[in-house]
Formats: C-alpha cells, sequence, structure tokens
C-alpha cells in the first residue's frame, strides 16, 4: 500500500479492485506515520474516509503485528489475495497457503482485464519502478510489451 501511495497509484487501483485492510495495519501505517511525519499516511487516512480502502471488521487473536494479522485474518478466509513484495511476508504467505500478487502485477492485471490501456499501464509501471525490483519491473514491462 505504500508503495502504491509514494507512487501515485493507490487511488486508481483502488478503484478496480476492492482493497482492505486489517485494523492494526491501519494504525501502523496511519496513527504511526502521522506520528513519524510521513506524508504518506495522510493520503492513506483520506482514501479510508472516501472508503477507498476498507478496513476489516475482523479482529485478529491478541495484538500482534499487521503482518501476522494479515496472515490470520487471510486464513480465516477474508482476503482473495494479498498484494505484496515483501521478501519477509512472502514467506509467511507461502508457508500459510495464502495466495499474492506482486504490485506491478496488479497493473498488468489490469491491463489484461481491459480496464486500463496499455499506455497507462506503462506509464503506472515507470511511476512504480522506482519503488520495486529490477526484476518485477523487466517481467512486468516484459508481459506488457509482449501484448502490443
Amino acid at each position: 500500500m505504500i508503495k502504491l501511495t509514494k507512487a501515485g497509484l493507490k487511488e486508481g487501483i483502488c478503484q478496480h479492485f476492492q482493497v482492505m485492510i486489517p485494523s492494526v495495519v491501519e494504525r501502523e501505517v496511519v496513527e504511526a506515520g502521522k506520528a513519524k511525519g510521513c506524508p504518506d499516511a495522510n493520503s492513506i487516512e483520506k482514501n479510508i474516509q472516501k472508503e477507498l480502502l476498507k478496513v476489516t471488521k475482523a479482529k485478529p487473536s491478541g495484538r500482534i503485528g499487521g503482518d501476522q494479522a494479515l496472515i490470520e485474518i487471510s486464513q480465516k478466509g477474508r482476503y482473495d489475495i494479498v498484494a505484496t513484495d515483501d521478501g519477509k511476508l512472502i514467506r509467511f504467505l507461502r508457508s500459510a497457503g495464502i495466495p499474492f500478487i506482486f504490485p506491478g502485477l496488479l497493473i498488468y492485471l489490469l491491463f489484461r482485464k481491459g480496464e486500463i490501456g496499455l499506455d497507462v499501464a506503462l506509464n503506472w509501471l515507470e511511476r512504480l519502478s522506482p519503488l520495486v525490483s529490477s526484476e518485477e519491473y523487466s517481467m512486468v514491462r516484459l508481459l506488457l510489451e509482449e501484448r502490443r
């Protein structure tokens, strides 16, 4: 979510997908982010207020961090897929059998579904490129180029 926000893509992605976050993630990103002076925190908070981002009502057991809350709620069938490129979280998701997708592939998926055109997809990918690995960027760029 933070990478999509920094790339200026969160709103565009949220218009095409129902994006939900656990309440503990909201606290970590919005409240802690605002306390640290992170501009992303205000943007994410506004998206929650506008219901572009939805905070799940499902409560994780105990006081756990955002990643663990995400895994626990996902295991209960609350999400279809988790979007992340965080290596540590991906290892946890894999071991728990929870499907995940890289942020760049969200762009490709929207393109494949005909919800955005190639020019928009390439533009979005370029905006995301400084925030993702060169492997993710190259893979998505290749997939998009093959569809020209």
